[in-house]
């Protein structure tokens, strides 16, 4: 996934950045430094997904940027970085379909947290599946930053589980009615074998899911992972 961040403060830029590259998953394009440059990039970059916005730019005004981001590039996901306290601003945050407003100074947990939350409800809407349930539309639009974000299948992940890939094993296991196999894992996800069989077993582990042997016509019989459902 593709970020721009726009922040006039060049200290916090390189902050981010770092932060942004850090993430596995996204991929950051550059920044701007005032609303000006902002504006300009967004018309010459075709591909930006997400956003890292300061709301203060010494030549815009602030109460309309927001709103002038929002009508010009409808489908661009918007995450605010901003010291603002004030709680119109917040408001009109949300009316403006914006992701998440995080509070400076942003610490890099908090920043990674947002992040794989951001990655996980992307996950979720490329599924190939044209409907969903009540429950999946309380949480995307009901407040919380994710469906079932990764880092919170386990709140300290062990060495060599990633949270974006975890939540990407997550998703397909909920797609599936009929259950995974390490095979299939790693047809749909592009990973190998022992990289599947790795983040299929963690979720064991942690009690999300159960395996059960299928027994085919021939051979020996295949481990298939299925999510538990409360």
């Amino acid at each position: 996934m593709n970020v721009l961040i726009a922040e006039d403060d060049y200290r916090l830029v390189m902050i981010h950045s770092e932060y942004v590259l850090a993430c596995s998953g996204f991929h950051l394009v550059g920044y701007v430094l005032n609303g000006q440059e902002l504006f300009k990039r967004l018309d010459e970059e075709e591909h930006v997904d997400l956003l890292l916005l300061d709301l203060y730019f010494p030549d815009i005004e602030r109460v309309e940027l927001l709103q002038d981001i929002r009508r010009k590039y409808p489908k661009l996901d918007i995450l605010i970085i901003s010291a603002s306290d004030d709680m119109a601003i917040l408001q009109q945050a949300k009316r403006c379909g914006v992701f998440a407003f995080l509070q400076k100074p942003v610490d890099a947990a908090l920043f990674k947290q947002t992040l794989e939350a951001y990655a996980a409800q992307q996950s979720f809407f490329n599924r190939p599946y044209a409907t969903f349930s009540n429950e999946d539309g309380a949480r995307v639009l009901g407040g919380s930053l994710s469906l079932k974000a990764a880092s919170t299948l386990h709140p300290d992940l062990p060495s060599g589980i990633d949270a974006i890939t975890l939540q990407r094993v997550y998703d397909l296991l909920h797609q599936s009615e009929e259950g995974l196999t390490i095979e299939k894992t790693c047809e749909e996800l592009g990973v190998s074998r022992t990289t599947a069989r790795r983040y299929l077993e963690h979720l064991v582990r942690e009690d999300t899911s159960y395996t059960q042997l299928s027994y085919g016509e021939i051979g020996r019989p295949e481990r298939r992972y299925r999510l538990k459902h409360p």
